[in-house]
């Protein structure tokens, strides 16, 4: 008997209407988190074996989903076999070039003349251009809104395997402690830390972000870290795609108690935002408050947003003073505020909140304090 393949989050019906209310025919997703989203077939890194993400350059996935709920999967031959996937029908293919072909097939056999379709906007050009042997260019829409307001309130599933991988950093965060110790390399600190995670159950790393002192966390290079140090671990874990978000400072040497008293405000300050987490209220609102929280601290404006949402990608979408979004039920937030220190470092703290119908539940669990090793 083939093996079932289940959906960790789409709820069917819900996308259908969020079709419908976008007056659209039908959608076509072609990014990988949208794919597994909408079909559950494992392509992205972080879902087991992530061959597919790896071939995506020569055998693209698709997914479309049509304004009635008929959802079709595209994909490689070679992933189908053996398994049943829950979705109304599966198209297969070989390469590149017959993938395609496959989707051409497809959309001559199922658009009406006059059809408006959903595309991602990070759709490759290569396949928008033979779409438009079918469909004029201004019948193409750009439906990343619609799909991202899905994906941002998540079932039960989705839940629990984010709180998996919030778990799992929290873990490996704990034990590292043990090995910051001033002499330590960074590189092998980021190397700890991936092997730990992995170690707890991760399915895949979605980042270290590790920082000495001063030094710039987003690209990794081999750096000793010294006595009377700032060490920053914003650590990542995936688990069967969904992902976790956390950030905890340590200090090499007694925690200078300026730098702690700053560090206390800052996440006070998160704290304060992720209890105002309510159903209703837009995410705009949540940026000016932690406006007015800067400004009752005394602090300087530090941020561009307040936070974001996450799940299948790290920032699903940001808490910004533009933001169209409202808080709902189900929505999992890292409220993510900093400011600067007098050495030029980012103090702050980072949080995740779920939403629910009463207010929110914070997931991170361990002790934000700086603390001393």
């Amino acid at each position: 008997m083939p093996h079932q393949i289940m959906l960790p989050g789409m709820e069917k019906q819900r996308m259908v209407e969020q079709v419908r209310a976008a007056g659209l025919d039908g959608v076509l997703l072609s990014s990988a988190e949208n794919v597994y989203y909408a079909s559950g077939l494992p392509t992205l890194p972080g879902c087991g074996n992530p061959i597919l993400f790896a071939l995506k350059n020569q055998l693209p996935s698709f997914v479309y989903l049509d304004a009635t709920g008929q959802t079709i999967l595209l994909c490689w031959l070679g992933a189908t076999l053996g398994f049943d996937f829950p979705v109304d029908e599966v198209r297969s293919f070989f390469n590149r070039e017959s993938a395609l072909d496959e989707l051409m097939d497809l959309l001559r056999a199922t658009l009406k003349p006059g059809a408006q379709i959903g595309v991602e906007s990070s759709c490759p050009l290569a396949v928008l251009r033979k779409m438009q042997e079918l469909i004029p260019i201004e019948s193409l829409i750009i439906a990343d809104e619609p799909l991202l307001a899905l994906r941002l309130s998540k079932t039960e599933r989705e839940l629990a395997l984010i709180r998996k991988a919030t778990e799992i950093v929290e873990a490996a965060v704990t034990e590292l402690r043990a090995y910051l110790k001033p002499g330590l390399s960074r590189l092998h600190l980021i190397q700890l830390a991936k092997h730990l995670m992995i170690e707890h159950g991760a399915s895949g790393i979605d980042h270290t972000t590790i920082a000495f002192g001063t030094s710039n966390p987003e690209i990794a290079y081999d750096e000793i870290l010294q006595e009377n140090q700032l060490v920053t671990l914003d650590l990542g874990a995936v688990v069967e795609g969904y992902v976790s978000d956390s950030r905890r400072l340590f200090y090499t040497g007694p925690v200078p108690a300026d730098l702690q008293a700053l560090h206390t405000t800052m996440c006070e300050i998160v704290t304060q935002v992720g209890q105002a987490l309510k159903p209703g209220m837009p995410f705009a609102d949540l940026y000016n408050l932690a406006s007015e929280l800067y400004s009752t601290h005394s602090l300087p404006p530090f941020f561009l947003t307040v936070g974001h949402s996450i799940g299948l990608q790290t920032e699903e979408a940001w808490i910004a003073p533009d933001s169209s979004y409202i808080v709902q039920p189900g929505m999992v937030l890292n409220i993510e505020l900093y400011t600067a220190y007098q050495d030029g470092s980012n103090i702050g703290d980072e949080e995740t909140f779920l939403v629910t119908g009463e207010g929110t539940i914070r997931l991170t669990l361990s002790d934000p304090a700086i603390q001393s090793v």
